[in-house]
């Protein structure tokens, strides 16, 4: 299996805890961007002869924020591809019918709606652009026209954020009855708005989300199958499992990053150099890139050690792997962190909140 991503910058407004490249209006040069973005592919392609996507994700920035015209003519351009899951970011502050039927058209079939909160409170501290009662219109409209695989994004750990706001917005969430949620702890990222507030939550509480969140939705049908990712039975995002199981994959667009058997790349976070790099004629054959590095064996074990354990389900790992890391694998068993049975190691429940804490130990 392998992914094709494609990373479409530009945004309304940009939200205060987003670290995302992307770009707020006023925009410039859309219509030159998905030219590019066309060109973009083919070269991957021609790079990677064999390269057939399994899997296909638009994301963001925001894909649905982009003008009607310049979607209806991109994405067509896609139909070479024959993805078995074809995956759309979308914001409800953005999203219309017309779209989502131009979505389902050309193939998507499955939408992951960001609401983060159905708070008024949490959305005006996180700096969305919609409302509670957008973000359910704009999923009933999805179901509307025809979409049986949907996820939605909710967040925790939002300043002035209760318990008993986040019971409330588990609630609406599961009367939309979604397929898929996912559930991400506020990061407070350098350079972001939301960085500078003093007003952060008490970890103990945020824990006490985390588990709240984990209880109410496997106690619902809810398959908690990776850190942050919640799914009913047959519904995991196979695009994400590549990324967690250290499969291949192709990611187009400004800030887009690759991975393609043990290579892997960036492109440039910058729109007008990524613009200028298709400018060029003739165009060159690699980049624009912000790095790129072939693995070594080593250092693609650490890697696919480290994804791996954000499953529920662990990884099995080498001989090898385990020879390298036999002392710290017992150290954190010991600290209950831990659940080793045989070659086949997972985080317990203790550890999954914490995590990034004991990935720091294995890198």
């Amino acid at each position: 299996m392998s992914g094709l991503y494609i990373h479409i910058p530009y945004c309304e407004r940009k939200c205060d805890y987003c670290a995302f490249y992307s770009i707020s209006k006023p925009w410039k040069n859309e219509r030159e961007f998905f030219q590019c973005l066309e060109l973009d592919i083919e070269k991957a392609q021609a790079r990677y002869p064999e390269f057939s996507p399994t899997t296909l994700f638009i994301g963001g920035g925001t894909p649905t924020a982009t003008s009607f015209q310049c979607l209806e003519t991109f994405l067509p351009t896609l139909g070479k591809f024959s993805p078995t899951e074809f995956s759309v970011e979308v914001n409800p502050g953005t999203v219309d019918e017309a779209q989502l039927s131009l979505l389902q058209k050309n193939g998507v079939n499955r939408l992951s709606i960001g609401v983060q909160s159905f708070d008024i409170q949490c959305l005006e501290t996180l700096g969305r652009i919609h409302s509670a009662e957008e973000a359910e219109d704009a999923f009933r409209k999805a179901r509307a026209v025809g979409f049986t695989n949907i996820s939605l994004d909710l967040m925790f750990g939002v300043p002035g954020q209760t318990l008993e706001m986040l019971e409330a917005d588990i609630e609406r969430a599961l009367q939309l009855d979604p397929e898929h949620i996912s559930v991400y702890n506020l990061m407070y990222e350098e350079g972001t708005p939301i960085a500078a507030r003093l007003d952060r939550l008490d970890e103990e509480l945020e824990r006490e989300m985390y588990d709240v969140l984990r209880n109410r939705l496997t106690g619902t049908g809810f398959e908690h199958y990776e850190i942050s990712n919640f799914a009913k039975p047959g519904h995991e995002c196979q695009h994400n499992l590549l990324y967690w199981t250290g499969g291949d994959y192709i990611g187009c667009g400004p800030s887009a990053h690759s991975h393609m058997h043990g290579t892997r790349w960036a492109t440039v976070a910058d729109l007008e150099r990524y613009l200028a790099f298709y400018r060029t004629k003739p165009i060159p054959s690699v980049g624009p890139h912000e790095f790129e590095e072939t693995l070594n064996a080593e250092a693609k074990d650490r890697e696919t050690l480290v994804m791996g354990l954000r499953l529920l389900r662990g990884v099995k790992i080498s001989s090898k792997v385990w020879n390298n890391h036999a002392a710290v694998f017992q150290t954190l068993e010991k600290e209950g962190l831990l659940v080793i049975e045989g070659h086949h190691i997972r985080l317990s429940d203790e550890a999954l909140f914490v995590s990034n804490a004991v990935f720091s130990e294995l890198v």
